[in-house]
């Protein structure tokens, strides 16, 4: 039995993609073993956050967002995305969990 080309070259290009793709996902970098991974807290609306805990985000696009809201600004805490008011740092709303900072 012969294989065409045309189906050698197709099964060839998707070993091509797949491995290209495989190489191309997210990878975690610098994180420590789970086992050394501190437990990261629950946040909930009207929680208020310590300053120290607080990284603003200055690219909202960066994470799917768009811009801040008025009277609040994006946040990640904790590993937590967060919408928090700027001045006394209350959580507003928990947007999303096991977040890092890209920013």
């Amino acid at each position: 039995m012969t294989l065409k080309p045309s189906l050698i070259l197709t099964a060839l290009a998707a070993a091509v993609l797949v491995m290209f793709s495989a190489n191309l996902a997210p990878q975690a970098q610098g994180t420590p073993p789970d086992a050394a991974r501190k437990e990261a807290r629950a946040l909930a609306p009207g929680d208020v956050l310590k300053s120290e805990e607080v990284h603003f985000i200055e690219r909202p696009g960066h994470y799917g967002l768009g811009s801040d809201l008025r009277g609040s600004r994006y946040a990640i805490s904790d590993g937590h995305l967060v919408r928090v008011d700027p001045k006394s740092l209350q959580v507003q709303s928990v947007l999303r969990s096991n977040v890092r900072s890209i920013d």
